[in-house]
């Protein structure tokens, strides 16, 4: 279907105002469990493509790759969460990120030093687009010290939804 330049710019610019969210990979795993957690989290993905913008960093897809070849045993369970990965990246229109400074994660571990290995490099790619973190992991969640000085948000998906 053709577009007109001018409607098309609209959607785009619609499209951009929208808060930018990376998301950890907890949220992810979180959504496939029956718990209240699992609750907020699957709430909350309903929210990507229409209230925010969604990102996965390099980190969240790598991590999600390995914790699903490791806990998830039958072929087809792995087959089925891999199709549904694909579906809500293209029908949300979910973004991906890698990282550019490698010397952030050093320095996040640096400020907390709860911020370390996966958990730094996923902040840091947070860090680089000024995005919001969204997760539950509880040494990110309201960290004053990196949320003051890199003016990101940390946030857990219970206050996002």
């Amino acid at each position: 279907m053709f577009m007109k330049p001018k409607t098309q710019n609209k959607l785009i610019k619609r499209e951009l105002l929208k808060p930018l969210h990376h998301i950890d990979t907890c949220i992810i795993i979180g959504s496939t469990k029956e718990t209240k957690l699992g609750f907020y989290c699957k709430k909350y993905l309903k929210l990507i493509g229409y209230k925010y913008r969604g990102c996965f960093s390099l980190p969240v897809m790598g991590e999600l790759l390995i914790k699903t070849h490791i806990t998830v045993k039958e072929e087809i369970e792995k087959e089925l969460f891999f199709r549904w990965m694909s579906e809500f990246i293209n029908y949300r229109g979910v973004s991906f990120y890698t990282l550019k400074n490698l010397i952030l994660p050093h320095e996040l571990t640096t400020i907390d030093k709860r911020v370390n290995g996966t958990d730094a490099l996923i902040l840091a790619c947070a860090v680089e687009e000024k995005a919001v973190l969204v997760t539950l992991d509880k040494d990110l969640l309201n960290n004053k010290k990196i949320e003051g000085k890199y003016k990101i948000k940390i946030r857990h998906p219970k206050e996002l939804i």
